[in-house]
């Protein structure tokens, strides 16, 4: 692969996962806790199709899904199985707040989080690149809660509620306990792909897939029994949904498989010139930029307070600028 294919390979990463969240918002009516059991199922087949096909052609220079298959160590296959349970549990408290709070302001603070975690764990880890520039971009993504922090508040003062805590202060607080725990999800899903026996591309995804949908059904049990919104429910709901609501969480469930795989594929390491493990992710965080752009130009987020779309338009651009300076600095 080319310098100018693995760019075009990372920016439709970016786009696949900036848009896999807009399905959440086409029907409010259904409700995320039913929506990730299509997430996970569609992400999980989707990812098998991947590897038996593009997986499977293989270069001179990467195993095929099958050859991988064989030469994986338990240890990394768990390594990738335990990822992406770690991931289900981020993205689920992610999906409770983009529920309450909305795209523009759930996705940029997960993604936030996520970067000042991710710098955290270079720094204890194997060193950061230029290290001006990394962390740097922790401090930028700092200034993104702050700013978020304030577009809530403006939010909370247009949308005043009686009793109890507003739905967008809760959204933002649960978004970001997702990205703090999403950001440990790059250190160990490369970690399974580190070494000679370590997983490909395509044999991570499918482990990763795997993982976030043995999880779903037992994080799942806590939010539908204690929901952040609405009245419990029982799991037999899903099976009431139509099936326009089951096609739009099968379709966020493929596109993130889709944005991932790219990801992987170019973070592989396997031709001269790859891009670096932090450049990868600065990828996936401008990914974020895209669904709260989206959150505030097609969704109209946040309804009744014109103060907070600035604020949240601003931030998104801030999060940009964090994720450039942590591609510069890789």
């Amino acid at each position: 692969m080319t310098s100018d294919g693995a760019l075009l390979v990372l920016l439709i990463a970016a786009l696949l996962l900036g848009l896999w969240a807009n399905t959440m918002r086409v029907d409010k009516k259904y409700r995320f806790e039913l929506y990730a059991f299509d997430f996970a199922i569609s992400g999980l087949l989707v990812s098998v199709l991947l590897a038996f096909t593009l997986g499977n052609q293989g270069s001179s220079a990467t195993f095929t899904f099958e050859d991988n298959l064989t030469i994986a160590s338990k240890r990394a296959i768990g390594g990738a199985i335990g990822a992406g349970a770690l991931f289900c549990l981020g993205n689920m408290m992610t999906m409770a707040g983009i529920a309450l709070a909305g795209l523009s302001t759930a996705v940029p603070v997960s993604a936030a989080m996520a970067i000042i975690v991710t710098v955290i764990m270079q720094i204890f880890g194997k060193g950061a690149g230029n290290p001006g520039l990394v962390y740097g971009a922790a401090g930028v993504a700092l200034l993104v809660l702050v700013v978020a922090g304030l577009a809530q508040k403006a939010v909370m003062a247009a949308t005043p509620v009686k009793r109890g805590m507003h739905a967008g202060m809760k959204g933002l607080i649960l978004s970001s306990v997702g990205g703090l725990i999403l950001g440990v999800y790059p250190a160990l899903i490369e970690s399974s792909r580190a070494s000679e026996i370590g997983l490909g591309a395509y044999t991570a995804l499918v482990f990763a897939a795997l993982g976030g949908l043995l999880l779903t059904p037992l994080v799942n049990l806590y939010f539908l029994n204690l929901p952040v919104q609405g009245a419990p429910l029982p799991i037999t709901a899903y099976f009431k949904a139509t099936v326009k609501q089951h096609l739009l969480g099968a379709t966020g469930g493929a596109l993130w498989a889709g944005g991932t795989v790219a990801l992987f594929a170019a973070a592989g390491g396997a031709y001269e010139g790859a891009p670096k493990q932090l450049a990868v992710l600065a990828v996936g965080f401008g990914g974020a930029v895209i669904s709260g752009l989206c959150g505030l130009l097609i969704w109209g987020e946040p309804a009744g307070a014109p103060k907070a779309k600035g604020l949240l338009f601003g931030a998104a651009l801030i999060l940009l600028g964090a994720a450039a300076m942590l591609y510069l600095g890789a």
